[in-house]
């Protein structure tokens, strides 16, 4: 685990650290800017942080021989920044915070010399990180600054020890004092506890250690706080026993301000152990602290008065005299992150809940609070998830006009392509095929005017196994190098746009409403890093930068409940207002706001409108909504504010639609779905000709 710098990094650098405990020689201070490399103090930003001087402690891949060994992961929550000089000879710094500290200087002092003088100056310490730097002593001396300002020689020396080479650590972050100002001694550690009991039987991943860490920092900050002491002393009061025997609380305060520490460990079948410093607890509990994730602290301070000595008479534990320690630590520990005072007053400093080293893969869940902060947003882009580009290629070109059908397609009938949903980027059309036993993605070239077929995506490659549409296909669309496409299989496939290569599924294929599964899966569509899929009961939203090859991304969010019933379902985003248009067959365009899931929250339509028939599908051209259906009115122009059916298009031109359903418009042109019974169609017509 231990890293160094190698030698001609140090040189290019200029941090070479040479010391020495021979008579100083004081020089005069040369003006601003004059570093030379062999002038201390050593500067390092965090673009010079590399594998060759920064290991993270606790990552996913660390091995639990290293974590659940003290001697390499532990730490005081009063030190939670160790450094040092090491027996190699190297300076070396362990941060076990999941935050950043910025503007971090150490100054170094050697036996013999009067003064200390600045040894290291840190643009940024990174969370859980251990920065390990050779000290080349032998080299040459160096040149170096004093806190009074003098400039100073340091000579080489061999012969350093940690005895007469020392450093202190100063900082102006406020979260530097907010750690400084820690008042309780406990010792943090990991264990492994039992390989025979049931309730220990699973060991801690390396998620639950960082998020061990952030629990530690919270609740020693939190027991050291004046807010707290106000908020113990003002509380009802608390009892040992049913007797109601109450409780000295200055004494309590003492205790745990005092408290020898907590070696933190994973339970299962219980939610958590305590006792000593025995300190188990089951994932959620790693999880649901935090005020914007489900605000629940019951366990946290429940095994941690059993940790103080209390058992489960009185109101320390299950609060059988009244609201006592649970509730008056929970009122404390909520107010402090709401008001971003703990030290990890956020889920979205670790976010593990996105983590894959854990137990469970559960959905993320929504936030009890939201907590807003731009060091936050610069960390995961913010609370919308709305973090990527929509994809504005392939609509570029002349407008189309032409047929096509079954004859188009080498080898097939009016019973075995039955287009669904139509797709074009560039001069590629993608067309879904539904007709029984018969279920694939037809791609044909429009180059030149022609309808060129250019192959199939029927079956493909999963692993070992061989992939293909377990139900019947129905929508379809690609963005960014990718195709996507929904079936009653209750999964979305995803596919390489060029190689048309599987590389991973929304949705395992099982009907549900779990982490990786859908209700069926009707229609799909990509915005601004959101890629929505609409099944059976709900818009499911997942992260664009969660599709990669190999891996099945999880749901975001899902909408509120909006009916379950088949259909053929449409989604298109109005570019004017930012809003999501959704079709319902019964007889409704459902409105969200795509922006307005927040931290989980699942979104509730902002709109609802009537609509005279059954919509099938629906698309913006130039601001102007068009929507498919059944009844009379089969292909109309929509009033996007109302519902209201502003030009029925049933018939455009030489053309009378039967039983159009999905479509997109595309370079200027409508590309449509006709569903006629042994005939259907996909018509390429210009917008021109829609007036």
């Amino acid at each position: 685990m231990k890293k160094l710098f190698s030698t001609s990094l140090l040189i290019l650098a200029g941090m070479l650290l040479l010391l020495g405990s021979c008579k100083e020689d004081e020089l005069p201070v040369s003006g601003e800017g004059n570093v030379a490399n062999n002038e201390l103090p050593v500067r390092l930003a965090e673009t010079d942080y590399n594998p060759d001087n920064t290991y993270y402690l606790l990552n996913d891949n660390e091995s639990q021989d290293v974590y659940f060994d003290s001697g390499q992961r532990s730490f005081y929550v009063s030190r939670p920044l160790q450094f040092g000089m090491d027996d190699e000879h190297c300076f070396q710094l362990r941060f076990y915070s999941p935050r950043a500290l910025k503007n971090v200087t150490f100054w170094a002092r050697i036996d013999g010399y009067e003064e200390e003088f600045k040894f290291m100056s840190l643009e940024k310490i990174m969370p859980f990180q251990q920065l390990r730097v050779h000290i080349p002593f032998a080299t040459k001396d160096l040149t170096a600054y004093t806190r009074s300002g003098k400039k100073i020689r340091i000579m080489a020396n061999p012969y350093l020890t940690e005895e007469n080479l020392t450093f202190t650590v100063e900082c102006d972050d406020p979260y530097w004092a907010r750690l400084q100002s820690i008042r309780c001694k406990w010792y943090i550690a990991f264990g492994r506890y039992s390989d025979t009991q049931d309730s220990w039987k699973y060991k801690m991943k390396a998620s639950h250690t960082r998020e061990a860490v952030a629990i530690a920092l919270n609740m020693a900050y939190m027991f050291s706080s004046e807010r707290f002491k106000t908020a113990l002393y003002e509380f009802g009061p608390l009892h040992s026993n049913n007797d109601k025997t109450e409780i000295d609380k200055t004494a309590l305060l003492a205790n745990v301000l005092n408290h020898r520490g907590l070696t933190f460990g994973y339970t299962t079948g219980v939610m958590g152990l305590g006792g000593g410093t025995t300190f188990g607890m089951h994932e959620v509990c790693y999880l649901e602290h935090y005020a914007d994730d489900k605000s629940i602290t019951e366990t946290i301070f429940h095994e941690f008065a059993h940790c103080v000595g209390y058992g489960h008479a009185g109101n320390m534990t299950y609060e059988q005299t009244g609201p006592g320690w649970i509730t008056l630590c929970n009122n404390v520990y909520v107010a402090l992150s709401l008001d971003k005072e703990l030290p990890v007053y956020s889920r979205r400093f670790l976010h593990t809940r996105w983590s894959r080293n854990r137990y469970f893969d559960d959905i993320y869940v929504a936030s009890k609070h939201i907590i807003e902060d731009p060091e936050l947003d610069a960390l995961d882009g913010g609370l919308s998830p709305l973090r990527g580009e929509t994809d504005r290629g392939g609509n570029d070109g002349e407008p189309v006009a032409f047929k096509l059908d079954y004859t188009d397609l080498p080898g097939a009938t009016g019973t075995t392509f039955r287009p669904k949903d139509v797709y074009v980027y560039g001069d590629t059309l993608y067309a879904v095929n539904d007709a029984d036993n018969q279920y694939s993605v037809e791609v044909f070239g429009l180059a030149g005017g022609g309808k060129k077929h250019l192959g199939s995506i029927k079956e493909w490659k999963h692993g070992e196994a061989t992939g293909k549409f377990g139900g019947r296909p129905n929508g379809i669309t690609r963005a960014n190098d990718k195709i996507y496409v929904t079936h009653e299989g209750s999964r979305t496939e995803i596919f390489d746009a060029k190689s048309h290569q599987f590389l991973t599924c929304i949705g395992n294929g099982s009907w549900g409403t779990g982490p990786t599964q859908t209700v069926h899966a009707f229609d799909v569509l990509l915005y601004k890093g959101l890629v929505m899929i609409h099944d059976k009961r709900y818009v499911n939203f997942v992260e664009e930068q969660a599709i990669q090859s190999g891996v099945t991304p999880r749901i975001y969010v899902r909408s509120e409940h909006l009916g379950e019933t088949n259909g053929t379902y449409g989604m298109a985003v109005d570019e004017q207002t930012g809003l999501l248009y959704s079709t319902h067959p019964a007889k409704r365009i459902d409105l969200f706001a795509p922006d307005g899931i927040r931290e989980g929250v699942s979104p509730k339509r902002t709109g609802q409108l009537a609509y005279k028939n059954v919509p099938y599908d629906l698309d913006f051209y130039e601001g102007r909504l068009f929507v498919s259906s059944n009844g009379t009115e089969k292909f109309c122009e929509v009033n996007p504010r109302t519902g209201e059916i502003m030009k029925d298009h049933t018939t455009i031109g030489g053309i009378t639609l039967q039983a159009p359903e999905k479509f997109c418009i595309r370079r200027h042109t409508l590309f449509i779905t006709d569903r006629v019974k042994n005939g259907t169609c996909v018509y390429a017509i210009p917008m021109s000709e829609l007036k």
